[in-house]
């Protein structure tokens, strides 16, 4: 999931740190925050995933805010880069597809009263021609500014004061796939790293196959979990993304001069084996 608005060209994807990007009509400043929009809207499940046997599937949306908002939905699509920013596309490259056309949704426009959840319901729309692959396109809901009356000032050289206000947006991935798709990651260059005092361990999750990747970074010493990064995606656009899992304090200081185990697992499962797997030494 994303924060956006039309102010910003470049958007970085929600599962990354658990970031969300907050857009100011003329600023766009990053923030790291909760899935909670700053505008008080929240989207329950954060991917949606449709094929022939999950033909359909419902947003939940509520407002943790004070005021009924009202949110415009619409399509659009996004590519992702190496670094995991997602940037506004008009065609797919080759090997990607996007998923435009291809589900249905239902409303186009909501109003959420504080406390009262709505759904959104998706429908999956394959044409009969429609090739094997996995096709991803996103959900965007747009907060619709409320409008306001311009303000003439007083004295000397008056004129209209125009008041900007924030316009908060969310996007939640829709990815569908059709055939028999498969694949493979690998976690390569393992370093512990540290920028501007914060520890991490930095990685590349290189991605092979047919389907893009999702799953959980999880840091583990001795068989205990020490650091868990959730939500990372590696999408067709790219074949490999570089991701830093960040440590606190004293996850840092326990790996010192230990080995650290990196799993990249399914999203949610902490018992099956993992995508992908390496270690790395702290020095």
């Amino acid at each position: 999931m994303q924060f956006l608005g039309s102010a910003q060209r470049r958007v970085v994807d929600g599962f990354r740190y658990g970031a969300v990007l907050l857009i100011v009509l003329g600023l766009a400043l990053l923030l790291p925050v909760a899935v909670q929009a700053a505008g008080g809207l929240v989207i329950s499940p954060q991917l949606v995933e449709l094929d022939s046997r999950q033909r359909s599937k419902v947003l939940t949306l509520a407002n943790r805010g004070e005021q009924a908002q009202t949110y415009r939905i619409s399509v659009i699509n996004y590519r992702m880069d190496p670094d995991g920013n997602l940037y506004p596309a008009d065609r797919p490259i080759a090997g990607e597809g996007f998923a435009t056309g291809l589900f249905r949704y239902a409303p186009r426009q909501i109003t959420l009263e504080p406390g009262r959840p709505q759904t959104v319901r998706i429908l999956y729309r394959r044409p009969a021609n429609l090739g094997e692959g996995e096709y991803r396109s996103h959900l965007l809901f747009q907060q619709v500014p409320k409008a306001r009356p311009a303000v003439a000032e007083q004295g000397a050289g008056a004129g209209l004061s125009i008041q900007i206000e924030p316009i908060f947006g969310i996007t939640v991935p829709v990815i569908v796939r059709h055939g028999k798709l498969e694949a493979n990651g690998e976690l390569t260059d393992l370093n512990m790293t540290n920028v501007n005092g914060n520890a991490g361990i930095s990685m590349r999750i290189a991605r092979s196959g047919s389907k893009s990747l999702r799953g959980d970074l999880v840091a583990s010493i001795d068989g205990e979990n020490l650091a868990r990064l959730n939500n990372v995606a590696v999408y067709l656009s790219t074949p490999y993304r570089d991701v830093v899992l960040p440590l606190k304090p004293e996850e840092a200081q326990a790996v010192a001069g230990r080995k650290v185990l990196v799993e990249y697992r399914a999203r949610g499962d902490d018992v099956g084996p993992p995508i992908a797997s390496g270690s790395v030494v702290s020095r």
